[in-house]
């Protein structure tokens, strides 16, 4: 038993010791560079494994995701012009807190090495949820779940919450949707008159975390017009960056949710619309992550589908492991391979190929032919 343990304190170490080396020899971008690249080399390898028939005869390969998106409600209190979900007639639910535990579970029994968990995948507000806290506890309390994180307009985030969220630290990242910094701005992009509430919510919310000292990771989502950032809120925000306290992020343009948002909508609303991307090879979002929708079904896409029509599984029936090795998934990525894209992915603009920007230059079909096993593809949209 000592023998053990001393064993295990000098790996301790010896990480402890590679870490700072690592860190030391490398700037942060340098690292980001490489991060990215074993990223990559990762997924890759995923892929091939599961596209080999003599692989898949010793072993079925699945997908090896590194975040589980879970979709713990696709109900919303807001009508976002930059958001699919006004659009949406799925069926409305709140998922069981059993099933949710369930997928954290099998997840985690499926996965290698540390996880992250998403909760807002597709569409729905999580403070909807009347569980939202038992789920944060429950996570919080799964040490190989390094982080997790969801998106919220902020409007139910009530001041009474703000030293629960807080109490979660560094694992806990909180991405705060915000429209505009003036009440007419917000309600033109978040279709509700909520501005007030919203941005005293999470001014509070800032506080509180500068108050305790809390690691908590609070980013604010810019989602409005160019040049609309100025004015009281706008200050009050920067002078919290500055101190460390909130990340602000603005997007520079905005996807079409697989052609349910058109071009016009969102430049009517003074937004730019993203551009259709070239289609060579799948989506790498097949396989990095799935999404467990509210009524237990596994869609494929984790952003977009919010029809949920590309389902390859049901954990009520089937278990995780089972679902992400299983002819549904792989039927859908050869889909893609050959440049068959189901109907959400063929103006998708959120769409990013599993294959590097150098692997779809000129040497694209001996990549293609290695990695996906098809000879002679056909890309689809625009060549890059």
């Amino acid at each position: 038993m000592v023998k053990y343990f001393k064993t295990r304190l000098t790996m301790h170490t010896m990480m402890s010791w590679a870490k700072f080396f690592w860190r030391a020899a490398l700037p942060e971008p340098a690292r980001a560079r490489v991060s990215k690249a074993r990223e990559w080399g990762r997924v890759l390898l995923n892929y091939a494994l599961m596209r080999s028939m003599l692989a898949n005869r010793l072993h079925p390969f699945g997908a090896w995701p590194n975040a589980l998106f879970i979709e713990v409600t696709n109900i919303c209190n807001a009508r976002c012009v930059f958001c699919a979900y006004g659009q949406t007639t799925r069926a409305k639910a709140v998922m069981p807190m059993e099933l949710f535990r369930d997928a954290v579970t099998q997840f985690l029994d499926a996965a290698r090495g540390p996880v992250e968990i998403d909760l807002t995948p597709i569409v729905g507000e999580p403070f909807v949820d009347g569980h939202l806290f038992e789920r944060l506890d429950f996570l919080n309390a799964q040490p190989r779940v390094r982080r997790f994180h969801f998106y919220t307009n902020a409007i139910l985030m009530k001041p009474e919450y703000a030293q629960r969220l807080a109490s979660y630290g560094e694992r806990l990242w909180i991405f705060c949707s915000l429209g505009g910094f003036d009440p007419r701005t917000y309600l033109n992009i978040m279709g509700v008159d909520k501005f007030h509430e919203a941005a005293a919510n999470i001014k509070h919310l800032a506080e509180t975390k500068q108050r305790l000292a809390s690691k908590l990771h609070l980013q604010i989502n810019i989602r409005a017009p160019r040049g609309n950032a100025k004015g009281e809120l706008w200050d009050h925000l920067c002078r919290l960056r500055d101190a460390g306290i909130v990340l602000i992020d603005a997007n520079e343009d905005f996807d079409n949710w697989g052609g349910k948002i058109t071009a016009e909508d969102l430049k009517k609303a003074g937004l730019t619309p993203k551009e259709v991307r070239a289609r060579r090879g799948p989506c790498h979002r097949l396989i990095t992550g799935p999404a467990v929708l509210a009524d237990g079904r596994v869609n494929a896409c984790t952003c977009r589908d919010c029809e949920a029509t590309l389902i390859i599984g049901d954990l009520r029936q089937e278990r995780l492991a089972d679902i992400l090795s299983g002819p549904k998934l792989k039927d859908l990525l050869a889909r893609h391979e050959r440049g068959d894209f189901p109907g959400v992915c063929v103006k998708c603009t959120w769409y990013d190929s599993l294959y590097p920007g150098w692997m779809r230059s000129r040497g694209w079909r001996v990549f293609q032919g290695l990695f996906g096993g098809y000879a002679s593809p056909k890309a689809s949209g625009r060549e890059e």
